[in-house]
C-alpha cells in the first residue's frame, strides 16, 4: 500500500470511530432516482391457506401463545430484522374458527381488513359490532378499541390484514395497549348505526366531522364497490394503465379513508393488458376474483384468486388477464403526499432503458 493509500484508509477508519461518515462515500445521496429495496413477490393462498389451517390446530387464539392467529408477510428483499410486504406496509392473513374470540386492543398504526372467505365473523370497533362479510373493507382506524369474535357454525373466517406498522415503527410512535382484563369490549352501539351514519355517500348528516385523518364509516361493503366498478364498465372506457378503478374514500373529507393508506378496487376487463406505469408510493395487491400475471421490474409473476402481490414503488410493471379480473390494491400514497413526494410515470411501452424488462414483456405472454 502507497503512503497516499495508507492516509486515505487511515482518515475513513479515523471518521468511523467517530461515528460520522463522509457524504461522499453514500452512493445512494446522488442516485438520480430511488433505489428500490423490496422486491415483487407473490404469497400465494394455495401455499398459504393450508399453513393458516396448521395454525389452527396448533395455536390456539387468545392465549399467550398468540393473541391473534396472523401470518405476517416478509419482503425478500427486506433485512433480515425487517417485516412487512414493503417497506412501509405490512400485509397478513389472519384466519378466526367458529367460536372463537381475539379479544380487544389498539394501537397507533392503522389496520385495514379485507374478508378473503367465510362467514359468520364480525369485529367490534368502538363498541359497535360491524358484520364480516367476503369482499367487504373494514377499518380499525389508530387507537381505536377492536376486537374479532366468529359465531359462524362451519367454516374458519381468513381477511387480509394491512397496516402501517412499518412506518409508525420507523417515527418512533408504536404505541399498544390491551384491553383491561384482555377481553372483548362491549357492544354499546345498535348494530348499523355507523353505516346509517356515515354511509350515505352524497348524503349525511353535516355535523359529523370529526374524525378526518381516517374515514368515520368503518365497512364499505363489496356489493357497493362491486356495483361502482360494474357502473363504470358499463358506461365508460377502461383507463389503459389502471382498467376501470374506484378509490373507496373518506367520506367526512372526500379523502383516503385512512391518514397514512389508501384503498382502491380495480376491474381488469377481459383481454386487458395495461400500459407501463410506476409510481413512487408502493402498493400491495389482493387477487378479489380472476387470474393473470404482472410483469414487475422485469420478473414476471403469475397469480390467481386470493394470492397477495407486493408492487415496489418506483418499479415499472404491467398487468394482463384473459378474462375479467377484480384486484383490491392499497398504497401508501398519503404518506408521501404531504411531502410532494408523489411521482407518477405513464408509459404507452416500456423506456428503452429498460431492456431487460422490455424483453421479459414482450415474451411474457407466450
Amino acid at each position: 500500500m502507497t503512503e497516499a493509500a495508507a492516509e486515505h484508509a487511515d482518515f475513513y477508519e479515523d471518521v468511523a470511530r467517530l461515528n460520522a461518515v463522509p457524504l461522499w462515500s453514500l452512493a445512494a445521496s446522488t442516485s438520480p432516482e430511488p433505489r428500490v429495496f423490496e422486491q415483487p413477490h407473490v404469497w400465494r393462498w394455495s401455499d398459504l391457506y393450508p399453513q393458516l389451517l396448521r395454525a389452527a390446530e396448533v395455536v390456539e387464539v387468545g392465549t399467550e401463545q398468540a393473541e391473534r392467529r396472523v401470518l405476517t408477510f416478509k419482503n425478500p428483499g427486506l433485512p433480515p430484522m425487517a417485516v412487512g410486504a414493503t417497506q412501509t406496509l405490512v400485509a397478513s392473513l389472519q384466519i378466526l374458527l367458529p367460536g372463537e374470540t381475539a379479544p380487544a386492543h389498539r394501537h397507533t398504526y392503522n389496520a385495514l381488513r379485507f374478508i378473503l372467505s367465510g362467514s359468520g365473523c364480525f369485529t367490534t370497533v368502538e363498541g359497535e359490532a360491524i358484520p364480516m362479510n367476503r369482499g367487504d373493507l373494514v377499518l380499525t382506524p389508530h387507537w381505536k378499541w377492536h376486537d374479532h369474535a366468529h359465531d359462524g357454525q362451519n367454516e374458519p373466517m381468513v381477511w387480509m390484514d394491512g397496516l402501517d406498522f412499518p412506518f409508525v415503527l420507523n417515527l418512533r410512535s408504536a404505541f399498544y395497549e390491551d384491553y383491561p382484563g384482555k377481553e372483548s369490549q362491549a357492544v354499546t352501539r345498535r348494530s348499523g348505526e355507523n353505516v346509517a351514519q356515515f354511509g350515505g355517500g352524497i348524503v349525511g348528516q353535516p355535523w359529523r366531522r370529526d374524525g378526518a385523518l381516517f374515514s368515520p364509516l368503518l365497512v364499505y361493503s363489496w356489493d357497493a364497490a362491486r356495483g361502482a366498478l360494474q357502473r363504470l364498465q358499463d358506461t365508460t372506457e377502461a383507463d389503459p394503465w389502471d382498467g376501470y378503478m374506484i378509490e373507496y374514500l373518506n367520506t367526512a373529507s372526500g379523502g383516503h379513508v385512512l391518514a397514512t393508506m389508501a384503498a382502491y378496487l380495480h376491474l381488469l376487463p377481459a383481454g386487458f393488458r395495461s400500459r407501463p406505469q410506476r409510481r413512487t408510493p408502493s402498493s400491495v395487491f389482493c387477487v378479489v376474483s380472476g387470474s393473470g400475471f404482472s410483469v414487475v421490474a422485469g420478473q414476471k409473476l403469475e397469480w390467481s384468486e386470493r394470492d397477495i402481490v407486493a408492487l415496489p414503488g418506483w418499479s415499472w410493471h404491467e398487468h394482463v388477464v384473459e378474462k375479467d379480473t377484480v384486484l383490491f390494491r392499497m398504497s401508501d400514497v398519503p404518506m408521501l403526499e404531504p411531502f410532494g413526494l408523489v411521482r407518477e410515470q405513464r408509459a404507452e411501452r416500456l423506456p428503452a432503458s429498460q431492456p431487460e424488462q422490455q424483453q421479459v414483456a414482450a415474451g411474457a405472454g407466450g
